[in-house]
């Protein structure tokens, strides 16, 4: 419950309806992700990054820390440039 010494000011119609559109356009980018994982690009990505994790882990283990830091760093720009990261 608010202290007495508290004011309360009502949203203006105004500031409602930007509010709601700006959660509009959450929802709809949400959807437009959504539709773009289901493409052919975003499933063969999956099984890649499996693979080069699995190789920079490798060269880690064989103190190529060189190796796996290149893989790993090839791996977050090509998921940003997917948009999964």
């Amino acid at each position: 419950m608010p202290s007495p010494n508290t004011s309360r000011s009502r949203r203006t119609e105004d500031e409602m309806i930007s509010d709601l559109e700006a959660k509009i356009r959450q929802v709809e980018s949400r959807i437009k992700r959504k539709e773009q994982r289901d493409q052919p690009v975003h499933q063969s990505f999956a099984r890649f990054k499996k693979q080069a994790s699995a190789f920079a882990q490798t060269a880690l283990d064989d103190q190529r820390t060189d190796v796996a830091n290149t893989v790993i760093g090839m791996l977050g720009v090509v998921e940003r440039q997917l948009g999964d990261g």
